[in-house]
């Protein structure tokens, strides 16, 4: 079932984050409200600031190309840390999901990194570890760093 449900998770997660998953709303013209009071708090930052903070910044999206590869290997990697062990605390999660990077890097990048996209009946893991090596050339290894960036879009 767990499984099933990484599945659907990872379906309705195509774009990264909240922050995006808002611009690509406003881009494609169907907004919702949260999305005004989005536009308009970061709209009054830049404002604010007189110009001197970039826009991008005050509607928290990346700022250049890199920043965007990051922001979308992070998103995999925080689906892919809510695939493990829901039962183990955070750090564990961390841990296990340290080993399944490792285990993923090892066994399966090298034969997937060509293919489109994750094969057919690839465990949910699997699949968010294979989107987040293909968005960026690094992919944090250690329960640290992996700790880091799902603790980071948890505190938002």
């Amino acid at each position: 079932m767990l499984e099933a449900q990484g599945q659907t998770a990872i379906a309705a997660c195509l774009i990264p984050d909240k922050e995006l998953v808002r611009a690509h709303r406003v881009a494609n013209d169907s907004l919702q409200p949260e999305d005004i009071r989005w536009l308009c708090k970061g709209f009054s930052a830049f404002l604010a600031s007189g110009g001197k903070l970039p826009l991008e910044r005050c509607l928290r999206l990346p700022t250049n190309e890199r920043a965007l590869q990051r922001a979308q290997r992070d998103h995999w990697l925080r689906v892919a840390w809510q695939q493990v062990d829901a039962a183990a605390s955070a750090w564990r999660r961390s841990e296990l999901l340290a080993n399944e990077v490792h285990r993923f890097q090892a066994t399966k990048w090298a034969r997937w990194s060509q293919l489109g996209e994750a094969p057919a009946g690839a465990r949910a893991v699997d699949q968010a570890l294979f989107e987040a090596f293909r968005s960026h050339e690094r992919v944090p290894s250690t329960a640290m760093q992996l700790h880091n960036i799902a603790s980071a879009r948890r505190r938002d």
